[in-house]
């Protein structure tokens, strides 16, 4: 319910403000979520299988902490030959649209293959300040003392 949550807020920013799908092209709306959780609101003990595919509020201490990474959302390639960009996204594990239905097709998980050269064999070059990337961190959380 994320996704489509995600698409509402921006289609109704668009409509309120034009200029906002000027400035931000097909960009979502992120969403963040306070407030009781009810019985989702879990320690990291309390996690069980029958929260896949819940939101939940984990409560503990992070006890191990992974660097950020950037991961690519959308990839934007320019082929000086032809003069034309592309766009290429990519979804796994961690994409809040993943196994939603467009156009009557679900969305899966995509090849991580890079493209380096158009269907014509030409080079292409990737525009990264065109580029959408995520922040990736893993993290550790252990039960309060």
């Amino acid at each position: 319910y994320i996704y489509p949550l995600m698409r509402a807020i921006t289609d109704n920013a668009k409509d309120l403000d034009p200029a906002y799908g000027k400035t931000q092209g097909d960009k979502l709306v992120q969403v963040g979520f306070e407030g009781s959780f009810g019985e989702h609101h879990v320690s990291p003990r309390g996690l069980l299988s029958r929260f896949i595919c819940s939101l939940v509020c984990v409560d503990g201490i992070v006890t191990k902490c992974g660097v950020v990474r950037p991961k690519v959302v959308r990839s934007v390639h320019y082929c000086p030959a032809t003069k034309e960009h592309t766009t290429r996204d990519y979804r796994d594990a961690t994409a809040v649209d993943l196994g939603l239905e467009v156009n009557g097709r679900p969305l899966l998980p995509t090849p991580v293959v890079y493209p380096t050269r158009d269907p014509e064999g030409n080079l292409l070059e990737t525009e990264f300040g065109l580029c959408d990337f995520k922040d990736h961190q893993v993290v550790t959380i252990q039960e309060m003392p």
